[in-house]
């Protein structure tokens, strides 16, 4: 009798045990892909390059932005100032991609002034950019 109790049990309580362990196995890969998604692998650091835009692209983009400054500056759009303010400082930026470019210093802080500006200008007219 004893014998026959062992085997029921064993027939009856291994597919018990087998689901158990298989259940607790995947929780445990389951916590264990969560912990190593947060995991940061040591290594080299991004490198943070841009590639810049061609001079000719640049050039297209100031006469673009100076073409939309005197659009906007000419007729009543809502919210003018802040039109020609957005404009203005992406003519900035472009300025400095172009004195970038060609190898020269940055023209100042951002806003520039109208003197940085126009110094800016004839930085760049000096060393041959026409636009």
């Amino acid at each position: 009798m004893d014998m026959l109790l062992t085997f029921w049990s064993l027939c009856l309580l291994s597919p018990v045990i087998y689901w158990a362990l298989r259940r607790t196995r995947r929780r445990l890969r389951s916590r264990r892909q969560l912990r190593n998604r947060w995991v940061v692998t040591p290594g080299p650091p991004p490198r943070l390059t841009r590639d810049r835009p061609s001079l000719e692209r640049l050039v297209a983009d100031l006469q673009r932005l100076e073409e939309d400054f005197r659009r906007i500056d000419c007729s009543n759009p809502p919210a003018k100032m802040q039109r020609l303010q957005a404009v203005s400082l992406a003519y900035d930026d472009v300025l400095c991609e172009c004195c970038l470019a060609l190898g020269l210093p940055e023209p100042g802080q951002r806003p520039f002034s109208g003197a940085d500006r126009v110094q800016a200008e004839c930085e760049l007219a000096r060393h041959g950019l026409t636009w």
